[in-house]
């Protein structure tokens, strides 16, 4: 899609930084629990979509990026992903690197912090919209209240993928700043 010239974005391959397509390739398709309780798993993240419409090309590319938690950017003629996935520190804070200003620390509005998530997929055995509620732990909805969101899972056929994408949610808007 990103180097075909006739229906994609006809992307020069050198444009590409095709080791972070890898690493990101690599971490989606590691296999995780399935969550049914039997001990199966599946891949981390799966994408199963069809593409029936015209639609602006950085826009797809981010949808699609979306699945599986990663970031588009364009620069340069190229496209260039970052991906929310686990890393090694790059940098180590300590009193000797820190100046007497100390650290500015933004986040969500204590108010405006969800505790409930409604993610919406596709179930591939009904052939219909299904969604899975994920709930914030009882202390979590004791400080912060009731506050649902709504989300859809873009290209999202699984179950426990869905789970997943909620979870994820909820724990980055509780532990940011």
């Amino acid at each position: 899609m990103l180097t075909e010239t006739r229906a994609g974005c006809g992307i020069p391959e050198s444009n590409l930084d095709k080791f972070s397509f890898k690493t990101v390739s690599e971490y989606c398709g590691e296999l995780v629990d399935a969550g049914n309780g039997d001990g199966s798993t599946e891949p981390r993240f799966s994408c199963n979509v069809n593409i029936t419409q015209q639609v602006e090309a950085f826009n797809l590319i981010s949808s699609l990026c979306s699945v599986m938690r990663v970031m588009p950017f364009y620069s340069a003629g190229g496209v260039a992903i970052s991906q929310d996935a686990p890393k090694t520190a790059s940098y180590i804070f300590n009193n000797a690197n820190v100046t007497e200003l100390g650290f500015v620390y933004t986040g969500a509005s204590l108010k405006t912090r969800h505790t409930v998530i409604n993610v919406s997929y596709f179930d591939m055995v009904t052939q219909q919209v299904d969604v899975e509620t994920v709930e914030a732990d009882a202390s979590t909805q004791a400080k912060y209240g009731l506050v649902v969101k709504n989300i859809k899972a873009f290209a999202t056929t699984s179950r426990n993928q869905a789970r997943r994408l909620g979870r994820w949610f909820l724990y980055n808007e509780q532990n940011a700043g």
